[in-house]
């Protein structure tokens, strides 16, 4: 059965007795319209991954889209035959993303480029920095073509990113990340360290391959927090890519568990050692327990 999944954010302020109705009536929809997936909420916003069936989907947007606070939410939309997630949970958080800034108020006043801006941008001969704003390990199986990747191993290391980087403060800046969220703090960041042209893009990755799939600028597979580890350009569940049991990061690297004898994949770092050559820690921990013996 196909299961529905949609992605969505909003910084909007809430009042800490808006975030409570707002948990309650989230917990009772996911409920009655059998919707899992993981909402965080705070005095900031929303953030969140959800799936369902496509009642269940439609449910939650026209919940979240009737709030005042969010009535003019964004949402990008994908399919999975697995699902996408076990159970439904919503964490409170001081920061919908965490740049461990949360003095900033993303106002919606950035320069956001459509999918289709930011494709002719990158299909010029524009001189630019192209920035992605994630994490190395999202980064290292899929990136817009000539992007600067600053290899963080948190959202919140770009700040420490910019202190390093040498990029001139009148250089045009183009930044990107999975879905746009980490682009509306970092982009406010940037400006408030001088650079005056700095763009995003809007709806991020996922946005920019619902309209251009194959045929545009991203190459490899997009990272995704959900049980399908990554989607490809045309965004469906990766097929080369699993979770390292070790370190919970994707890999790719086909190895045979010397406990179980199954075939398991895991990531480039952790292949390296080769007491890692196991499908799952519980796998190690009897092949460790067996060679003690």
């Amino acid at each position: 059965m196909t299961s529905h999944i949609t992605t969505f954010y909003k910084f909007n302020p809430l009042l800490p007795t808006r975030v409570k109705n707002i948990n309650d009536e989230l917990y009772i929809l996911s409920e009655k319209s059998k919707i899992k997936g993981l909402i965080i909420l705070g005095l900031e916003g929303i953030n969140g991954t959800v799936s369902s069936n496509i009642t269940g989907i439609q449910a939650i947007k026209s919940y979240l889209s009737s709030q005042r606070e969010f009535k003019d939410i964004e949402f990008k939309d994908s399919t999975t035959i697995k699902p996408a997630f076990k159970r439904f949970k919503i964490k409170e958080k001081d920061e919908i993303v965490t740049l461990e800034r949360p003095d900033i108020k993303p106002h919606g006043k950035n320069s956001h480029l459509t999918p289709e801006e930011w494709h002719q941008v990158l299909s010029s001969d524009e001189d630019f920095a192209l920035i992605d704003t994630r994490n190395w390990y999202e980064s290292d199986i899929g990136k817009f073509k000539n992007a600067i990747t600053p290899n963080t191993e948190h959202f919140k290391g770009f700040k420490e990113y910019l202190d390093a980087a040498q990029i001139p403060k009148e250089k045009k800046v183009l930044m990107y990340c999975t879905g746009g969220i980490r682009c509306e703090k970092a982009s406010i960041e940037m400006q408030e360290r001088g650079y005056e042209s700095v763009f995003q893009l809007q709806g991020g990755i996922l946005k920019y391959l619902e309209e251009f799939k194959d045929k545009g600028h991203y190459e490899g597979e997009c990272f995704v927090f959900d049980n399908r580890v990554a989607v490809d350009t045309h965004l469906k569940p990766t097929k080369l890519y699993s979770l390292c049991p070790f370190c919970g990061n994707p890999g790719d690297k086909i190895i045979k568990c010397k406990q179980c004898s199954k075939d398991s994949k895991i990531c480039e770092k952790c292949s390296q050692d080769k007491n890692n050559f196991l499908c799952s820690k519980n796998c190690k921990y009897h092949y460790n327990l067996n060679s003690i013996k």
